[in-house]
């Protein structure tokens, strides 16, 4: 039988860069702590909206309150992505073609091996456009929207705002897909996590590890499924409404009072009355 010698790369890929053990490791890692655990984080704060728009807004109140917060989303969220992302795609590059070997080697493992990257590839595109959809959103209004900017950045990303844009059948549809890329990408991640760090060493170990993952995937994706769902029915009336959405986050801030500059009190002016005296 004819072999081929690979001093670099995945076995049976075009051998494109080193793949490290050291970083293989960290990409692990990271696909889990923090990404893992902020995915769950952002699942369940999004959760609020199942009980209502209150509820949501508060959360998402809580949430921006929160000390340091541009720095945790930039060194916590943001960093961490970014590497999982580009050594990712890296990866995916090495394939040998869209499909890995699965021709020639149809063994469960190899299906999830290219369900893993191609998932991954999906997540990335839903986790870009979902960055700038909202976060980028929200800061831009922040530092562009003058008077009542906060509040603007916050309406931007409200219950009704969300609501707004689920409304539309395309970005319901584009979110179905992209949550549950990320929620099986996430599952079966984790099942590779134990085995590279050696915390399922043994068969029942790795059954036991690539059951939770699968429940924990799929319980993730149903969850996100469910969330969007709910905010596309409960947005038909203001996407009906109103089709720009400058103009309809404008409206909700104006809605809520946060628009009007404070009134500054003023000192008497000379011969205007005081107001009661003893």
């Amino acid at each position: 039988m004819a072999t081929s010698e690979i001093s670099k790369g995945q076995p049976g890929s075009k051998r494109l860069f080193k793949d490290t053990y050291l970083l293989h490791k960290l990409h692990s890692l990271t696909g889990v702590l923090p990404i893992g655990l902020f995915l769950i984080f952002h699942f369940t704060a999004n959760a609020y909206s199942l009980r209502g728009a209150v509820e949501f807004d508060t959360a998402v109140r809580a949430i921006g309150y929160a000390p340091f917060i541009l720095l945790l989303e930039v060194g916590v969220i943001f960093l961490p992505i970014l590497f999982h992302a580009i050594y990712g795609l890296m990866i995916v590059a090495e394939m040998p073609g869209p499909g890995g070997n699965v021709a020639h080697y149809g063994y469960e493992r190899n299906w999830l091996y290219v369900m893993q990257r191609w998932t991954g590839v999906i997540a990335i595109v839903y986790l870009a456009f979902h960055v700038y959809d909202t976060t980028a959103l929200k800061y831009y209004y922040e530092l562009t929207g003058g008077v009542g900017s906060k509040d603007l950045g916050f309406q931007s990303i409200s219950y009704r705002a969300m609501a707004w844009r689920f409304a539309n059948v395309p970005y319901l549809l584009f979110y179905i897909v992209g949550i549950t890329s990320a929620c099986l990408h996430l599952g079966n991640g984790l099942f590779n996590f134990t085995i590279r760090w050696g915390i399922a060493i043994g068969a029942g170990a790795q059954k036991a590890s690539a059951a939770i993952g699968w429940i924990l995937g799929a319980g993730m994706a149903l969850l996100g499924i469910i969330i969007a769902v709910n905010f596309a029915s409960k947005g038909k009336i203001d996407a009906e409404t109103y089709k720009n959405r400058e103009d309809f986050v404008r409206m909700l801030v104006n809605a809520n009072g946060r628009m009007e500059a404070p009134v500054q009190p003023t000192a008497p002016q000379p011969g205007q009355p005081k107001g009661d005296q003893d």
